[in-house]
């Protein structure tokens, strides 16, 4: 199923092949799938060989849907897409309480997976963070929802991973209030929720005052009250906060790729849409290395209209590839 995600159609012997399994364990193994409607046949196509046709087969779209919540400060996002990741539903709401609600009603019409991917900010159990994890807990284990807690930055990282398969090793970095990040090696998610010391804002820049990257760019330091949808225009129009924000977020990305070994560095964030802000911040790493190329730092330009489904792409891929 993750082959077919992430690959698109294939035939039976290409599947073998990949899963260095045999032919006639895949028929085995893709005829129950037929028959649980998940994977559906196509029609046939040239194998290379004369006078021999193979058979592709699919995902199906008819039958499940992927659901997804986003939990942020002041609503919730829900979102529901099809095997594919197609977006089929997406509701905003007030609270989380009233975001179950609209699931259990839902849930009683629709074939869903196992799971229902939840996005929080923050670990739980840390006391940097508030008490938004263990609510979610909390409520939907009293509703009787089947769920799974995914970091929020996290996410952004297997969203770019379901887009981008064969990306394996890259660094993800979102600036928005705060900084995050994540890191995906070897085509896996790295996680570590016992402390929040590996985050890229916690990285300290000015040795003399201990002060981390996020406590010199998040959003409070750059204006008292500033939210996301006014800070790009605040720093499009305050050139010197912007280049100030931007070269310390450049070295600290230069130093990530130089210990960790990069193919890519992934910037998310409504900011990062705006070609004069990209370039800014690029044209601070050239100034710190020549090692990282304009291909290799690339961004999230549809940030918008991928994150209204991230939170059911985030299900969909746990579900097939347990991107964990």
């Amino acid at each position: 199923m993750g082959l077919l995600l992430t690959e698109g159609p294939l035939s039976r012997k290409v599947l073998a092949a990949k899963m260095k399994l045999t032919n006639a364990a895949i028929t085995v193994m893709t005829q129950s799938l037929i028959e649980e409607g998940l994977i559906i046949e196509l029609g046939e196509v040239e194998s290379g060989k004369v006078g021999r046709k193979e058979t592709l087969i699919d995902l199906s779209s008819s039958k499940y849907v992927s659901i997804g919540l986003d939990i942020r400060v002041n609503h919730t996002n829900i979102s529901i897409t099809d095997i594919k990741g197609k977006l089929l539903d997406h509701k905003k709401v007030s609270s989380i309480e009233n975001a179950i609600g609209y699931l259990q009603q839902t849930l009683s019409r629709e074939h869903y997976f196992n799971e229902i991917a939840v996005l929080c900010r923050g670990y739980k159990g840390l006391e940097m963070f508030d008490q938004t994890v263990e609510k979610v807990e909390r409520l939907m284990s009293e509703a009787q929802l089947p769920f799974r807690i995914v970091h929020n930055v996290s996410a952004l990282a297997i969203l770019h991973k379901f887009y981008h398969p064969t990306d394996s090793n890259f660094l993800l970095i979102k600036y928005g209030p705060g900084v995050g990040s994540a890191i995906v090696t070897n085509g896996v998610l790295l996680s570590n929720d016992l402390s929040h010391s590996s985050e890229f804002g916690h990285m300290i820049v000015d040795p003399h005052e201990t002060q981390t990257l996020e406590e010199l760019i998040s959003y409070s330091t750059v204006a008292a009250g500033i939210e996301d949808p006014e800070v790009v225009e605040y720093l499009v129009n305050s050139r010197a906060t912007l280049d100030y924000i931007m070269a310390k977020m450049a070295f600290c990305i230069v130093n990530s790729h130089v210990l960790l070994g990069l193919d890519k560095i992934i910037m998310a964030g409504n900011i990062f849409v705006q070609d004069e802000v990209f370039q800014v911040l690029k044209d601070k790493i050239q100034k710190y290395t020549r090692f990282i190329h304009d291909e290799d730092l690339v961004r999230i330009d549809d940030y918008d209209e991928k994150e209204r489904k991230i939170g059911s792409i985030v299900a969909l891929y746990l579900h097939f590839l347990d991107l964990k």
